[in-house]
């Protein structure tokens, strides 16, 4: 926390708590003084009541009758009082008579305007009761009569024998009582509202002077304490992290060694060696061997990278700069990352400005090491979608090249908070997820410290869950203006995914069952394996797929995660849970484009015996489908076999309507498997399916009913990703995740952009493949709608 904000956090809580304080003082005082007050006023009329009947002489007043008004004796009493009601705040005074027990009449009104009559009755109040038995009084609360609403002091005469001759009484307005109240409290109020504003403000100045200075000390000694601390666990994070990474190469090692000591004596040791067993031992020692390079090889890139931040923290690291070639250097990228991302499934592109001078001066070793580490990085943190390398530049007037690399992934990304600590030493970010991620956590650190010795930058773009954009700017001398030229055509060609592909295996005995909502994703995984000579049923829902598991006994079960009404878990669940079902022991696979962190652990823990994300590789589903079927069932393809059916795809078709229509036709080919057929299959399904699942997604957005909109968006980004519709898949992302967000606002502004381009590749595949348009209205009923409590049909192999 921020000394300045500490010290004021504490200083406002001590006036908070003198401010109560002293409010509910102030309060206690004003109340009491309020009291004191209205007894001071009381006790003022009284003063006046007891100087007017001290005037009057008690003798004469009693014997006034109403016969004597006008006498001398009469006018002598009259004009006595007169002369208190003219010079003093009361309203009337006059003078009273009790002739019996709390029967009190006027003697004498001096009111000159409309003064009482003679022995004219008066309202009996406590405090005249009082005076009438010798005892002044002032009423407590108001009363009212003909003249008014009024406070009275009442006051006794007394005659020369001490007996109470009459009384005179005074009387002050209601008004004026309250208004002399009210005055005379607030004038205490404001005196107490400026002793506690000087209260506070000298607790304020004495808080500043006092508390600051020791917040400020034990400020510094906090923040050193939580430096030290998170140094000391940032240090004992590493070394325990090391321990580890180092361990698991070291294991690797000595383990495959003992395999290989193991098999060499195995050998040794055997009575009659032929050509067959020594040709098995070399291929074992042989795989050994290999399993030992690639640990011997993780290892050493622990220790080179301990190395290099130990180099670099006591400054001894140099920059050595000598002529390369930036072609060489692109290349030795590529064959070390395509692999690395095929093997996750991930799509690798490299886009070079072929206009780059090919020949530079620098740190050709540095900058392949600062490259290396953020596309390691982008495949370790990427599950699925792409990773890419793009490099630029620019001239400066010095006549160097400012040399651009930017590396951009669709990984886990990196929350906001977590920005700044990115390239700090010892941090691994998001352990609890990332800690089967292998690696030092130096990487990052040493590439900007290789940038920064370099005279470069290096910066970051983020958005958590979607992805990561690394740039860095490195100055290089040039050498030569000779151009790089077009490297992306020289990587295509050498690209092992451009191969045709060839089934692994035959399985004519294997019965599978194969569930999901998209009639084309269906089609898609039937023509994948339709060489493979397998019984394949399908089923369009979950809800259909429980009803097929319970009657027939599938080897294997391929099960879409997300439907409408049931999805993949639930049917799951209702297949396992049926002992009566015949394929409740079946391997049931999870078919899903969720390919997050730990989703393989979420299905498989949710009773799924395996995982696969979408869109399917042909090469994955069968190393899944010989992994899982009965071994009995699976005769696998000889290399001999394989090549004797080959046949290369002749002609090729004029995708220009798709093209067009913003259609990439060698994208779909390579889902297809570059089968000409089986893409023009996937492209009628996903144009025959069109007109019914726009009705749904319109259907659904006048209902607002997110959640299966939701589902029907994600279908068609799933689908237009597979034909190659890149950025409609992309719009229908952005929707999905809209739908997830309730984000009403996005769904509205680009839901009738996104149905534009749905149905412009639809008109242009119906242009391409008229008999689409014929066979959309054939297969419209068969599209799945999500009804409650009904099983749709399916329709089988």
């Amino acid at each position: 926390m921020n000394k300045n904000s500490l010290s004021g956090k504490i200083i406002l809580m001590v006036e908070f708590i003198l401010l109560i304080s002293s409010i509910l003082f102030c309060t206690v005082s004003i109340y009491r003084a309020r009291i004191g007050i209205r007894k001071a006023i009381q006790q003022r009329m009284l003063d006046i009541a007891n100087c007017a009947s001290g005037s009057v002489n008690g003798d004469i007043l009693k014997d006034i009758y109403e016969d004597d008004i006008g006498s001398p004796e009469y006018n002598k009493v009259y004009n006595t009082l007169s002369v208190f009601r003219d010079n003093v705040e009361l309203e009337y005074v006059y003078s009273l008579r009790e002739e019996s027990e709390g029967n009190f009449t006027f003697i004498m009104d001096t009111d000159p305007v409309d003064p009482a009559p003679y022995g004219g009755s008066t309202k009996c109040t406590n405090a005249l009761s009082l005076a009438g038995k010798g005892i002044a009084a002032v009423d407590e609360v108001p009363y009212s009569d003909a003249w008014g609403e009024f406070y009275s002091a009442y006051s006794p005469v007394m005659d020369s024998t001490g007996k109470v001759a009459g009384i005179v009484a005074v009387d002050f307005s209601a008004d004026w009582f309250e208004g002399q109240l009210s005055a005379q409290t607030w004038s205490t109020v404001g005196s107490y509202v400026v002793i506690l504003f000087l209260t506070l403000l000298l607790a304020a100045v004495l808080s500043m002077l006092t508390v600051r200075p020791f917040v400020r000390m034990q400020g510094q000694l906090l923040e050193e304490k939580v430096r030290a601390e998170s140094a000391n666990n940032a240090k004992s994070d590493f070394l325990a992290n090391m321990s580890h990474e180092i361990r698991t190469p070291i294991n690797a090692v000595l383990g495959m060694n003992e395999m290989i000591l193991r098999e060499d004596r195995r050998v040794s040791e055997l009575p009659v060696m032929n050509e067959e067993t020594v040709k098995e031992a070399f291929k074992n020692i042989d795989n050994y061997a290999m399993d030992v390079k690639k640990a011997g090889h993780n290892l050493l890139a622990i220790v080179n990278d301990i190395l290099d931040f130990s180099k670099i923290e006591a400054g001894r690291f140099d920059i050595t700069e000598a002529p390369y070639g930036l072609s060489s250097l692109v290349n030795d990228l590529n064959n070390m990352i395509l692999f690395k991302a095929q093997d996750k499934d991930l799509e690798f592109n490299i886009e070079v400005d072929p206009t780059l001078p090919n020949e530079l001066c620098g740190d050709e070793l540095r900058n392949r090491q600062i490259f290396t580490n953020l596309l390691n990085n982008a495949v370790k943190y990427t599950q699925e979608g792409s990773i890419l390398f793009k490099l630029d530049g620019e001239r400066t007037e010095e006549g160097m090249l400012m040399l651009k690399a930017v590396v951009r992934d669709t990984g886990i990304g990196i929350k906001a908070e977590d920005l700044e600590k990115l390239f700090t030493k010892f941090e691994r970010l998001e352990m609890k997820h990332n800690s089967t991620v292998e690696g030092t956590g130096l990487g990052l650190v040493i590439t900007k410290a290789l940038v920064d010795m370099m005279g470069g930058t290096i910066s970051v773009e983020s958005e958590y869950r979607k992805g990561s954009t690394f740039t860095v700017m490195i100055p290089q001398k040039i050498i030569s203006d000779v151009p790089v030229g077009d490297l992306q055509e020289r990587f295509k060609a050498n690209n092992p995914e451009n191969e045709a592909y060839r089934e692994t295996f035959h399985a004519p005995d294997a019965h599978i069952l194969i569930v999901d909502d998209t009639r084309i994703n269906l089609t898609v995984v039937v023509n994948l394996l339709k060489n493979t000579e397998m019984n394949i049923d399908t089923a369009t829902s979950g809800a259909k797929a429980v009803v097929m598991a319970e009657r027939t006994g599938y080897d294997l079960i391929l099960m879409d995660q997300r439907m409408p009404e049931m999805n993949g878990t639930e049917a799951l669940n209702l297949i396992r849970g049926n002992p009566g079902s015949a394929s409740n022991r079946s391997p049931i696979i999870c078919l899903t484009a969720d390919a997050v962190m730990g989703a393989k652990d979420k299905y498989i823990s949710e009773g799924f015996t395996d995982y696969l994300t979408k869109p399917i590789r042909i090469a994955s589903l069968e190393k899944m489908l010989m992994k899982y079927l009965p071994e009995k069932k699976v005769e696998r393809i000889q290399e001999d076999i394989r090549a004797a059916r080959a046949k290369e795809n002749e002609g090729k078709e004029d995708y220009a309507p798709l093209i067009e229509a913003g259609v990439d036709p060698q994208t779909g080919l390579k889902y297809s498997q570059n089968d000409d057929m089986l893409y023009k299959t996937l492209l009628s399904e996903y144009a025959a399916g069109m007109e019914n699942k726009a009705e749904n997604l319109n259907s659904n957005l006048r209902a607002k009913d997110w959640d299966t909109y939701s589902i029907y968006v994600h279908s068609l980004k799933s689908t237009s990703k597979m034909i190659g519709a890149t950025a409609l898949s992309e719009q229908a992302a952005r929707l999905e995740a809209a739908s997830s967000d309730k984000d009403v606002d996005t769904i509205l502004a680009e839901h009738d952009s996104m149905m534009e381009k749905y149905k412009a590749v639809a008109r242009a595949i119906f242009t391409m493949i008229p008999e689409a348009e014929s066979q959309a209205a054939r297969s419209g009923a068969m599209e799945f709608k999500p009804t409650k409590g009904v099983v749709l049909e399916f329709n089988p192999k």
